[in-house]
């Protein structure tokens, strides 16, 4: 086996050494050693479908009746933990499993990934595990980006290869969760160098706690695979808030019924919270590249300080002392 850390040249008897069979993480659905990304809009159900691949990979558990192979699984999670604590307890109880404790591991807190800091800070963190994981999850992009641009060709190829050296030294498999833009017909928002560099893809569309699960890339493998579709389930999780309501949680369960609807157009409050950056000049910058509307730049600026302001309102953004913002 050659060594991949290294830049060198090989010789074609060595390339063939390699094995033509392609090993998968998910059956047919997700390549082992690879990078890929399942995007879709804000609320479509696509964290649900991670996390449940999460778990089953961390238990060597079919996900969906697709075998999978079991390994470590990092979350880097970019939202609240106790969201995600009632997401898996509503898998174990609807599955009635107990995910495996050992094997599955959450970040406590989003980080850029894009930063020297930041990408150090992940590897000492993966280097302290009893052993490498086998598939990293990235949840969202936006949020482990610190200084580039979703927008920018140049910058999104750079994280890429960031991430391949991750998914080199550890040969695992990493999946980033990602957004649609304002129009979920254009597919993954931001710069096509981020679908032109991965190896597979996948597209959630999902309304009403209904969702489909649509290959639209797979670089190495057939990508006619047959579309998934899954129903959002609520599961009450056997504990009662202090009011006396019981506390429930909601995992994906698989259907077979084609989910009928029409994806509705993102408000103007969802895309700004979709675009969000620490720094206010780059999350308006954002915001303005990412709207649709057809109207030109200063009006697209103006209906961002009015979501800003309905934001602010609704108690989801809040202000920095240091004049930086914060999703509550």
């Amino acid at each position: 086996m050659f060594n991949t850390l290294d830049y060198n040249f090989i010789k074609l008897d060595e390339l063939y050494s390699q094995p033509l069979e392609i090993s998968w993480l998910i059956e047919d659905v997700i390549p082992s050693n690879s990078i890929g990304m399942i995007y879709g809009a804000s609320g479509s159900g696509k964290s649900h479908i991670i996390l449940s691949m999460a778990a089953m990979i961390a238990n060597g558990l079919p996900w969906f009746e697709k075998d999978t192979e079991q390994g470590n699984v990092l979350v880097l999670a970019g939202e609240g933990l106790s969201g995600l604590s009632r997401r898996f307890k509503a898998i174990e109880i609807e599955h009635g499993i107990t995910i495996n404790q050992e094997r599955l591991f959450i970040s406590n807190r989003a980080i850029g990934i894009d930063t020297d800091k930041g990408y150090k800070q992940v590897e000492k963190a993966i280097n302290e595990l009893d052993e490498p994981p086998q598939l990293i999850i990235i949840d969202t992009l936006s949020r482990h980006l610190m200084q580039s641009e979703e927008n920018s060709n140049d910058d999104m190829a750079r994280f890429i290869n960031r991430l391949e050296d991750i998914r080199l030294k550890y040969e695992c498999t990493i999946i980033l969760v990602h957004h649609t833009g304002k129009s979920a017909s254009q597919g993954a928002r931001g710069a096509s160098a981020l679908k032109a560099n991965i190896d597979f893809s996948f597209e959630v569309e999902g309304k009403d706690k209904k969702c489909s699960f649509t290959c639209d890339k797979m670089k190495d493998a057939d990508d006619e695979l047959a579309t998934k579709y899954f129903e959002i389930k609520s599961v009450e999780l056997g504990q009662d808030t202090s009011k006396g309501k019981p506390i429930t949680g909601a995992c994906v369960i698989k259907t077979d019924k084609a989910p009928s609807f029409k994806i509705s157009k993102k408000s103007n409050e969802e895309l700004a919270l979709e675009c969000f950056k620490p720094s206010a000049k780059e999350w308006k910058n954002t915001y303005v590249a990412q709207c649709t509307d057809a109207i030109n730049d200063d009006s697209k600026a103006s209906q961002f300080r009015r979501a800003k302001k309905k934001l602010f309102e609704t108690g989801k953004i809040r202000e920095n002392n240091g004049g930086t913002y914060s999703i509550t």
